[in-house]
């Protein structure tokens, strides 16, 4: 299945709203990716499509 550069960057975007918000709530180091994913509404494995590690996205998600 072929995503669109919007699609790619709505999905991104939404990684690092709910980012956020679970950060908010918990903290760094109380968040895992599957959870960040799942709560984007996205699967577990598209991560690394978005970013190279949790640590460019605890980067994006706190500015």
């Amino acid at each position: 299945m072929c995503v669109t550069k919007e699609k790619k960057q709505d999905n991104h975007d939404l990684i690092v709203v709910a980012t956020s918000e679970l950060f908010r709530e918990r903290g760094f180091g109380g968040v895992g990716v599957a959870e960040v994913m799942e709560r984007a509404g996205l699967t577990h494995g598209g991560f690394y499509n978005h970013f190279t590690s949790k640590n460019a996205l605890i980067a994006e998600a706190s500015v």
